[in-house]
């Protein structure tokens, strides 16, 4: 990986999991908990010692589960083990909802005259995908674990992800006599004898992480060690902020717990509300920015900001995207390469992509909204400065914004205070053009809420549709229902099909092939009636040509 120096996070962290793997038992090494700045090579940090104490097995089993809390840092995380394990026999696996799921079966185990076999030894995942394969993937065991890694960890351990630790705790339970939660750590020598290798080393990582006793004895840490970074101006702080300092500090916090790198430069931009897309505007126009991200605290603002932006800079060469919880994933993909190569200059986003995704070359990072806690800050600013590249963060304030946005920072001990002047010539002299993008945002603004409340109603009538009979239905109300249809399919666009729509090309579907049957089923009938007409007056016929004849016969019996 052409690796020539390692980071500070590095260098601490490395041959302290290597030297704790080489004392004998019962000696269980500690687990780790490390709290450093995003781009602070956290990842390396964790995936060199992983790979390797692994090099040296000899029957290949899952020993290392890497949790992770969305796919898209799942598969970034893949890629540096998959680097990592070229040159060795360790086979590394991506379980995510990116792949089907038989295929990532085929991938993970094979069956050998009646036996399972494991074909992986590192398994990269996100927690709902984990529980899939423990309940759906037959001879998936992890008995043999050796190393449980969650990055990320403040965000995997909230409620919404905690689900996962019991199904994990349960399938180990069920396949070993191992635990993974639940109990206090053992204190006697029989109990530490006896307790050796039969749990998995755990190492949690984050930019911010928590130190909630009520979060973090779930995981039932093994007297667990923490590496964090400091600041080197750290006394300067305590000595400008010593209410601050020599107060009782929070459960949870401890020194280092939201630094940022030193070769980032964070600032503050004063302007007002409603002239901060001119202000940002000017920014990027007079500083000449070329790849920058700008976020913002909802996927409305971003639809927003990004409408305003591309209409300023309709007449330059800067392009401008919006990513956000609204794209799919192959749109987000799409851009986020076309951003990596170049493509495009800048990306308005929401938060969603403001943690723990590692995106090349990013220069400035904008808050075009101010964030609403210290973490979201930290996580935004991280997606600059990465890997000891120097990178700005710039947050745009109004005069009352200015001072919550202070006191945030101030509570964990962070101060800025270089301000980003502003460039009021530009300004003005893109005013006008300023007001008019906005009336046609607001005429937007209108049109899609009439079209969001269109296609409502057309999902509420495909829906009545659809729980109609077609066969029961009289000419006159088929007639309307085919009026209808045209009515909707008038409207469609190819651009952006809604889900009702599909649902409206599923019921014509339906509609035509009902039709048909019944137009079948009427022509069947008329077919059948005719016949049985048909066949009534041969019958009759046949019927008075045998009375004839008998009439005929009688008489010559007689005689």
């Amino acid at each position: 990986m052409k690796i020539s120096r390692l980071f500070p996070v590095q260098t601490a962290v490395v041959p302290w999991i290597l030297d704790a793997h080489t004392k004998p038992a019962p000696f269980r090494p500690r687990d780790v908990c490390v709290s450093a700045p995003t781009g602070s090579g956290k990842t390396l940090a964790f995936a060199i010692p992983v790979v390797q104490i692994l090099a040296q097995r000899t029957e290949r089993k899952i020993r290392a589960l890497v949790i992770l809390p969305v796919a898209e840092l799942a598969l970034q995380v893949y890629r540096v083990f998959k680097k990592l394990c070229e040159k060795t026999d360790l086979n590394v696996c991506l379980l995510s909802n990116h792949t089907p799921l038989p295929l990532e079966k085929e991938k993970l185990v094979e069956s050998y005259k009646g036996q399972w076999y494991s074909k992986v030894d590192i398994v990269v995942t996100t927690p709902g995908r984990l529980v899939e394969h423990l309940h759906g993937t037959e001879g998936f065991c992890l008995k043999n674990l050796k190393f449980l890694i969650i990055d990320e960890a403040d965000r995997i351990m909230d409620a919404v992800f905690q689900n996962w630790l019991y199904h994990l705790d349960a399938h180990v339970r069920a396949t070993s006599d191992q635990l993974l939660s639940g109990q206090s750590a053992p204190l006697c020598y029989n109990e530490l004898e006896f307790a050796y290798d039969r749990q998995p080393h755990k190492l949690l990582f984050s930019a911010t992480l928590s130190q909630d006793p009520e979060k973090l004895q779930n995981l039932r840490l093994f007297q667990p060690i923490l590496f964090t970074s400091v600041l080197e101006n750290l006394k300067e702080l305590q000595d400008k902020y010593v209410e601050m300092a020599t107060s009782k500090p929070a459960s949870g916090e401890f020194i280092g717990k939201y630094t940022t790198p030193a070769e980032l430069t964070e600032k503050f931009c004063l302007t007002q509300n409603n002239l901060k897309p001119l202000t940002l505007f000017a920014l990027i126009k007079e500083l000449k920015w070329q790849k920058f991200l700008c976020f913002t605290n909802s996927v409305e603002a971003s639809e927003r900001l990004n409408f305003v932006l591309q209409q300023l800079f309709s007449d330059e060469k800067i392009r401008i995207a919006e990513l956000s919880g609204s794209r799919g994933k192959n749109r987000c993909s799409e851009l986020l390469s076309k951003f990596s190569r170049g493509q495009i200059n800048g990306l308005v986003c929401s938060d969603a992509l403001a943690r723990g995704i590692d995106i090349p070359g990013v220069d400035i990072v904008i808050s075009y909204d101010p964030p609403r806690h210290i973490k979201t800050y930290i996580h935004r600013v991280g997606r600059t400065a990465r890997a000891g590249r120097p990178g700005t963060a710039i947050t745009l304030l109004s005069q009352h914004e200015l001072d919550k946005f202070h006191k945030l920072l101030n509570e964990v001990g962070k101060v800025v205070t270089a301000e980003q002047e502003t460039f009021p010539d530009i300004e003005e002299a893109n005013a006008k053009k300023y007001q008019g993008i906005l009336q046609r945002l607001r005429e937007k603004l209108v049109h899609d809420k009439r079209k969001k409340i269109l296609e409502m109603n057309r999902a509420r009538e495909v829906k009545e549709l659809e729980s109609q009979d077609v066969t029961k239905l009289t000419p006159m109300e088929k007639l309307q229902m085919q009026a209808t249809i045209k009515i909707h399919d008038s409207t469609k666009t190819h651009e952006n099909e809604t889900l009702s729509n599909k649902k409206l090309k599923s019921f014509n579907r339906k509609f035509k092939k009902n039709a048909a049957k019944a137009e079948n089923a009427e022509k069947s009938q008329d077919t059948n009636a005719k016949g049985k007409k048909a066949n009534k007056r041969k019958g009759n016929k046949g019927a008075r040509v045998k009375t004839n004849k008998f009439k005929q016969k009688k008489p010559q019996n007689k005689k």
